[in-house]
């Protein structure tokens, strides 16, 4: 592992340190091995000019450096963090040995690791008690003797229950109730009180449509489901048939 960048900071001191008593030694020397005034002049004016301008070249290294390498380094982890935070992590792979070279980083590289397993393990977690939630209501409803359709605010069929299908067999799952060609006109009746029902956002109680053929009758009860802002999403539907239908 290579070092942070607090680390580097510190090194680059030291070299920083290192390079002003390396100009002291230099004028120390000069000082004592001086033959006259004017050579002392001259080697201390060429060890200042010299050191100086070096010292001058390193600050602007030095200056340029640090915040380079912590821009380049936090615009990596702010890349991940909004990746996580838009929730476009399901397919993101990190590996904190990628970010190596820098210790600070990659700790944080490495809980940001840990923190997205967790938040995966979550969701799978949740996605499978919502699937078997999912699925003890459709055996729920599948045992009810009633027809149960449940479409979403468009007429398209979200669910509906083997009792349904047994009356609708040519429905399945996300048709448009608006878009099928019905066999009767006792059919057609029955939709457009579904369709009216979600067009209108109104419940239905005890509405009864008549097979005017095999003399029988349908009672339908539905209600619709709102979102939290109260806006129509959709509605859930009760037929009970009373017929003779061949």
């Amino acid at each position: 592992m290579k070092r942070s960048i607090k680390a580097k900071y510190h090194f680059l001191l030291a070299v920083l340190f290192g390079i002003i008593a390396l100009q002291i030694v230099f004028l120390l020397y000069a000082v004592g091995h001086a033959k006259n005034l004017m050579t002392l002049a001259n080697d201390i004016n060429s060890i200042v000019i010299l050191f100086g301008f070096g010292i001058f070249v390193y600050m602007m290294v030095l200056y340029n450096y640090i915040p380079f390498r912590l821009h380049h380094s936090i615009k990596e982890v702010r890349s991940l963090v909004e990746e996580i935070s838009n929730g476009n992590y399901a397919q993101l792979d990190i590996d904190s040995a990628n970010y190596d070279q820098d210790k600070d980083i990659q700790d944080l590289i490495s809980s940001l690791e840990k923190m997205l397993g967790i938040i995966i393990r979550f969701d799978m977690a949740k996605a499978d008690k919502i699937f078997e939630h999912h699925q003890r209501i459709q055996q729920m409803i599948n045992l009810l003797p009633e027809a149960i359709v449940i479409t979403n605010i468009n007429g398209d069929v979200v669910y509906c229950n083997d009792v349904f299908r047994k009356h609708f067999p040519t429905i399945s799952e996300m048709m448009n109730l608006n878009d099928v060609i019905w066999k009767s006109d006792y059919h057609a009746r029955i939709a457009a009180v579904v369709v009216n029902s979600l067009r209108d956002g109104n419940n239905v109680y005890e509405v009864q449509v008549d097979d005017l053929i095999y003399l029988g009758k349908v009672l339908i009860n539905g209600s619709i489901v709102r979102n939290q802002k109260g806006l129509s999403t959709g509605g859930v539907y009760v037929l009970n048939f009373t017929d003779n239908e061949k």
